[in-house]
């Protein structure tokens, strides 16, 4: 048999463990494992001494495209992604959102040649909309983004709302990724902070406070609960969310927890130094939270990690004060690094990076094992990484945003190569493919037909 493409030498990560493998790829799927040597290949890639694994799959960025793109488009975020080890993204837009069905076609059909990697396109649901959900399901939404506190412009949904939406999501088998904050609590302190003439750095943490998200988790929690819906609660930020959330999921199995890089890494005290470059929500919390979160981490109590990739330009970051600068941070390049420094550390493993960020979210979203892992049959998507290789963050960076909160940070660990379907998008940080290749992936609601 010929093969089109063998990556020979490699040591191959799952989820489930390791092994010296050669990955034999036809027609952009992984074709066969082998022991030894392809001796029928049209292509090869020695890969002696690299890691293989599948490539990540980010189920929560912003690439703000259709719509005002000069913080981001999907041609650079996708970019990004790619030279971080990223082959497939869920995009939600808050400024353009998705709202109707046609609004989800529209944006479909606009990034049909404008990604270099696979995506999904993740649903809005506004206080008003929810009768939209069924129709946005049925056209191959990946999931539902909401809010319980009006961020971004985004309104909110309080509980009457959101009991109705989970009804409806339970009803027809979809998934809501729930932005936790308490919108009463966040505007009663944004009005004391106001009042009391604050604009520093330390804001942050204080207007959008632990008690703000803990109470949203636990109110997310209780009507995931009493409706059997789907949920993922996004960005954890601390132990106590967690923790909460482990509690909620003994009797309610569909209630998933996300976190992200920025919370292992970030603490509240640069805010009162770095201001606006710290600012996203739920904030960073406090450098004991921060350890308490690895430590979940590696001991399996966190789902699954996202970036919220949610990237602004520095004179965007540096324009007004505190109050009016945007929320976020650019985070898709930089992800996988920052794991494979965290393996190179000894506080993470490979195969927990393989499914933190590959196979659960894959999983979770109905991709596996088209997606999430390198097993034949399998898109064949993967990263070749050299786990000795040293690097110093944020001297390429392929987002609009131009800059990365972890800039100068040294890490081990480096992304050499990145495959989408068997074809080289990216090496060496270096983009080698054209946009359009990334394909878009219709959700699981859609009709069968269409999901391939």
């Amino acid at each position: 048999m010929s093969w089109d493409l063998a990556i020979e030498g490699a040591s191959l990560i799952q989820a489930s463990g390791r092994v010296s493998a050669t990955i034999a790829i036809s027609k952009g799927r992984v074709a066969a494992i082998l022991d030894g040597p392809c001796p029928d290949a049209r292509r090869r890639i020695d890969a002696a001494g690299l890691i293989a694994m599948p490539g990540m799959v980010d189920q929560h960025v912003h690439f703000m495209d259709p719509g005002p793109s000069e913080r981001e488009d999907f041609i650079s975020g996708s970019s990004a992604a790619a030279a971080g080890g990223v082959t497939t993204v869920f995009e939600h837009t808050h400024s353009h959102p998705v709202l109707r069905a046609s609004d989800l076609l529209a944006k479909r059909e606009h990034l049909s040649r404008r990604s270099l990697v696979d995506f999904g396109l993740v649903a809005h649901v506004f206080p008003d909309t929810v009768d939209q959900v069924e129709s946005l399901w049925r056209a191959g939404a990946a999931y539902f983004k909401v809010f319980t506190c009006t961020t971004h412009g985004v309104p909110a949904l309080m509980s009457d709302r959101l009991l109705a939406l989970f009804g409806e999501l339970a009803r027809i088998g979809a998934r809501a990724l729930v932005h936790c904050e308490d919108e009463f609590i966040t505007m009663a302190d944004e009005a004391r902070l106001r009042a009391a003439g604050r604009s520093d750095g330390g804001v942050i943490s204080e207007w959008r406070s632990p008690e703000a998200e803990m109470t949203a988790v636990g109110m997310v929690c209780l009507l995931a609960r009493m409706t059997g819906a789907g949920v993922t609660i996004a960005h954890a930020s601390s132990p106590a969310v967690v923790q909460l959330v482990r509690s909620a999921r003994a009797q309610s199995p569909g209630i998933r927890v996300e976190s992200c890089p920025q919370y292992l890494h970030l603490n509240a005290a640069e805010a009162l130094t770095q201001g606006p470059l710290r600012k996203f929500t739920p904030p960073a919390r406090s450098a004991a939270d921060v350890s308490g979160m690895r430590q979940l981490l590696g001991s399996g109590e966190i789902d699954l990690l996202a970036t919220d990739h949610a990237p602004s330009t520095l004179a965007q970051k540096e324009a007004g004060d505190i109050w009016s600068c945007p929320f976020g941070l650019p985070g898709v390049e930089t992800t996988l690094p920052l794991l494979l420094n965290a393996c190179a550390e000894g506080w993470l493993s490979l195969e927990q990076v393989v499914h933190l960020y590959s196979e659960a979210p894959a999983r979770l979203l109905g991709l596996y094992p088209r997606k999430g892992c390198l097993q034949v049959g399998a898109d064949a998507d993967l990263v070749l990484v050299d786990q000795n290789s040293e690097q110093v963050l944020g001297q390429t960076i392929h987002s609009r945003a131009g800059w990365s909160p972890y800039a100068g940070m040294r890490t081990r660990g480096r992304v050499q190569m990145t495959l989408v379907r068997g074809e080289l998008v990216a090496e060496a940080g270096r983009i080698c493919a054209e946009p359009g290749w990334g394909r878009a992936l219709i959700g699981q609601g859609a009709p069968a037909a269409t999901q391939d």
